[in-house]
């Protein structure tokens, strides 16, 4: 048996113990909840059946065909989950980062482009939906937020929607978004065996088993495709042996955070700073300080790490969780069921009313077809020449029924009308009450459906009673909105420990587009996650800005432009929009004209670029000058060089004379020792020109970063 990552750097038995033991209580974990979670997961993808039309099972369709009766399914569900789900859509919402410290304005504008950019680049607002969708169906929505380094190396973002069928949390969270839950699996069936060896490759000299990657232990039966027990093949359920491009296996995913020691020290050091220590590192300082006489002052406590491991059918690997601080699957709750502690959405409460109306729309066809039959009983041979037949021809209202001679004896015309069945006085009331019923628990009426004719309803009471509408379901989107907190955070950690690598970031402002490269920033900055408010948010700010508008015509013309401005907060626009409106009014206030001012800041941005050109051109040119005067230098130097050398030259070869002493001297008057120091002047000046030739070279460059030039370094100090 293949042992984990884990497992194989801390060889010995205590390691083995401990690795063991981490995938058994994993494995309990799971089974409690998966087992506290049943209920939930059956009412769940009969939610989803409803939602998508599939209401009646094949037990109760076969019922009705053998007693010939119509199957008529008009799923009115769907269009209440669409009308909710696309009130999600119209009315998204952003993520801003809001710096807690005066100096971090600039880098809120570049985390929260580093967000949006995050989010364009996998569609999340189309991820988010599909789990808000889910949400209001079953009662919970999941999304994964992580980095994909699969694709690309350093890391493309990813923001998926994950199946809530295929979650199992903390059954003992009980928070909105399970925001306090200490764990959460993902079970992911149908994989691929390669694509789960290249997940979990493990030891090369002890590689996994393909039997070891399947979790048979998740629902008690594992797979479609067993693992054969005596050898490292896989079969079908006929006995066929499966290839390893067909086989698949079920692996899990866990998440959770355990509680660990740490020491708060003041550093011996810097009394002001105060140091946050694991047990290894509080070791090794205490010692350090006992040797030092130093007196550490310290404070235990717990923090939380988050953990990640993949099961297959034992521990395949086990390490630090792609984020320190969450987890990277965030859920989306619905209601709360508190006795059960589920979740459900709004077809739980639908699906009754669903039934009896495809139950009375059903019963009402049956008695349609049937009608002609009621009202008549005769004795055999007695009515009609041929029973079967003249039973068929009088169920029958568009067909003439021939009876038999003498069987309409005594009636003056020779041909009666056929009796009609009446319906039950109360069928089509209690098929609308039904009908009506379905909209009525949902909480979800006409108005917001876009259903409701508008002969006789005014336009105010028609958004009166959307709103009202709005405010029953405000605890989904209330969930939404927290939701979007917590993924907000996640990618602000993301964003600060991945993506600060220096990438370009673009940012688009009232008056400019920028690209800015997203670097890590120093220290820790704190930031306040705010969600920006939808312009057609059904909320209190919008109750307030109606009574506002009663009022504002008449006194309206008596406030000041301050008043304007405060009383601006209170509208239904977003935050975004009032910012806008605000700046505009404070301008106009200081009387400044805008059109002004961008055409002003646009000339500057011209004169700008204009004088940088011509101080490039003119450092380029004085560039030129200065090249050409040390290219003349260095060639006057070789000249005289060269000149000093055949003067030496000729001296050397000049006749020599006896002197007074009768040692030989050149024919001139200088003697030897001029030779002698002409020829080391000339090494020396040869040497010198040979350095500042082969000396380093400095590139000059203009205001703009462009390069206009070579110059050698420190050539000129050389030369004087």
């Amino acid at each position: 048996m293949a042992v984990s990552v884990a497992t194989r750097e801390n060889d010995g038995a205590e390691a083995l113990q401990d690795h063991e033991a981490l995938a058994k209580r994993l494995k309990a974990w799971f089974g409690t909840d998966y087992e506290k979670q049943g209920d939930w997961r059956k009412e769940a993808r009969e939610d989803f059946d409803f939602e998508a039309g599939h209401q009646l099972d094949e037990t109760d369709k076969a019922k009705l065909r053998d007693m010939n009766r119509p199957i008529v399914i008009m799923n009115r569900i769907g269009p209440v989950i669409d009308s909710v789900a696309g009130s999600e859509v119209a009315n998204r919402q952003t993520v801003q980062y809001i710096p807690r410290e005066q100096g971090d304005v600039q880098v809120n504008e570049v985390l929260t482009a580093a967000a949006k950019w995050f989010r364009d680049q996998c569609d999340a607002e189309d991820e988010e939906s599909d789990a808000f969708r889910d949400t209001v169906v079953c009662g919970m929505g999941w999304t994964e937020t992580r980095l994909d380094y699969e694709d690309e190396p350093d890391g493309a973002p990813m923001v998926e929607r994950t199946d809530p069928l295929e979650m199992v949390w903390d059954s003992t969270a009980k928070k909105r978004n399970l925001v306090d839950m200490r764990r959460v699996f993902h079970i992911k069936r149908d994989i691929p065996i390669e694509e789960a060896r290249a997940l979990c490759p493990g030891d090369p000299d002890n590689p996994f088993e393909d039997a070891d990657y399947n979790a048979t232990w998740v629902d008690g039966k594992g797979s479609e495709r067993e693992p054969h027990h005596n050898d490292n093949k896989t079969y079908n359920k006929d006995g066929t042996e499966v290839s390893d491009s067909d086989k698949c296996v079920t692996m899990v995913r866990a998440q959770w955070w355990e509680r660990v020691p740490v020491w708060l020290v003041l550093d011996p050091t810097n009394p002001q700073n105060l140091l946050t220590l694991e047990k290894d590192e509080f070791e090794d300082l205490k010692k350090k300080a006992k040797i030092a006489g130093v007196q550490l002052r310290f404070t235990q406590q717990t923090r939380k790490v988050y953990k990640q491991a993949y099961l297959g059918n034992e521990l395949l690997e086990v390490g630090d969780a792609p984020c320190k601080d969450h987890f990277s699957f965030k859920c989306i709750t619905g209601k709360r069921d508190r006795n059960k502690n589920i979740w459900f959405g709004l077809v739980r409460a639908m699906k009754d009313p669903q039934r009896w109306a495809n139950k009375w729309m059903m019963q009402t066809m049956h008695i349609m077809n049937t009608s002609s039959k009621g009202g008549i009983g005769a004795e055999r041979g007695a009515f009609f020449e041929n029973d079967a037949d003249g039973e068929a021809s009088w169920a029958k209202n568009d067909q003439v029924t021939f009876l038999k001679t003498g069987a309409l004896s005594g009636a003056a015309p020779k041909w009666m009308q056929k009796p009609q069945s009446q319906f039950p006085a109360s069928s089509f009331q209690l098929m609308e009450f039904a009908i009506g019923s379905i909209r009525d628990v949902s909480g979800v009426n006409v108005e917001l459906l876009g259903m409701q004719s508008g002969a006789g309803q005014a336009a105010s009471l028609d958004l009166q009673r959307k709103q009202s509408a709005m405010t029953i379901l405000q605890s989904f989107f209330d969930s939404l909105r927290r939701y979007r907190k917590e993924q907000g955070r996640l990618l602000l950690y993301l964003i600060e420990n991945y993506l600060s690598d220096g990438r370009l970031i673009r940012i688009v402002g009232k008056d400019q587009e920028q690209y800015v490269p997203l670097v890590k920033q120093e220290g820790s900055a704190k930031y306040d996650v705010i969600v920006d408010e939808a312009p057609s948010a059904a909320n209190q700010k919008e109750a307030t800005w109606a009574m506002l508008q009663q009022i504002l015509p008449v006194i309206g013309k008596m406030l000041p432009p301050a008043t304007w401005l405060a009383l601006l907060k209170y509208s239904p626009l977003p935050t975004s929009a009032q910012k806008d409106i605000s700046d505009s009014l404070e301008k106009s206030q200081n009387g400044s004209d805008p059109a002004a001012e961008q055409a002003k800041a646009e000339q500057a941005r011209e004169d700008a670029k204009t004088a940088a050109e011509i101080e490039r051109q003119n450092k380029k040119t004085d560039a030129d000058i200065a090249n050409m005067n040390r290219k003349a230098d260095a060639e006057a130097q070789i000249k005289l060089r060269t000149a000093q050398a055949e003067n030496v030259t000729n001296m050397l070869n000049a006749p020599t004379v006896a002197g007074p002493d009768g040692v030989p001297v050149a024919s001139g008057n200088d003697g030897t020792a001029l030779v002698m120091s002409m020829l080391a002047e000339m090494q020396n000046g040869m040497r010198m020109l040979a350095e500042s030739l082969n000396a380093p070279k400095q590139l000059i460059r203009d205001a703009s970063g462009e390069v206009i030039g070579v110059a050698p370094m420190q050539l000129q100090g050389r030369m004087n």
